[in-house]
């Protein structure tokens, strides 16, 4: 069901591209995720505070992931902000049922940046939500590794360079 989700979704983003960026893509969006053995579920768990944190800390730093797209069902309790195209900090509803959308690294370098990566953080709670777990559960869309991305990258090489970048390999 999640790849259902994930198809229909990349055939959305592909659909309201503009032809003149569309036609760098080296297959269609929908086509990129299909057998993808990258695509990745991750359960997040930010713990309750300590009381020990120090001032202005925060849960998760400023950050865009490197796939194509996140989907990512809301975490059952408040924190996650998109940062907008002013600079300024939005906070994005937790409500149950909603789905976040976040366009990632990978869809940003395939669409020559016209679909530019989401940057968002985890904030920390504040007053009596300070003694709750937060969980969250992105999906991470990744393409096939063979994908070509843009004249610089296959999404291998790609996914290579932002991870060794991260210190990860």
């Amino acid at each position: 069901m999640a790849n259902t989700l994930a198809t229909e979704l990349l055939g959305w983003v592909e659909a309201y591209t503009p032809t003149d960026i569309a036609q760098h893509y080296s297959m269609p969006l929908s086509k990129m995720i299909e057998n993808s053995r990258n695509t990745l579920l991750r359960v997040l768990h930010y713990p309750p505070l300590t009381g020990e944190e120090e001032p202005g800390a925060i849960r998760a730093a400023a950050h865009e992931d490197i796939n194509l797209l996140t989907i990512l069902p809301a975490a059952n309790e408040p924190g996650l902000q998109v940062k907008g195209s002013n600079g300024e900090w939005l906070d994005v509803p937790c409500d149950f049922g909603t789905l976040i959308i976040n366009t990632g690294d990978m869809l940003q370098e395939a669409s020559q940046g016209y679909f530019p990566s989401t940057t968002h953080r985890v904030i920390n709670p504040t007053g009596g939500r300070r003694d709750k777990s937060r969980i969250s559960l992105p999906l991470f869309l990744h393409p096939n590794p063979d994908v070509v991305l843009s004249e610089r990258y296959t999404a291998r090489e790609y996914l290579h360079e932002r991870l060794k970048e991260l210190g990860v390999i």
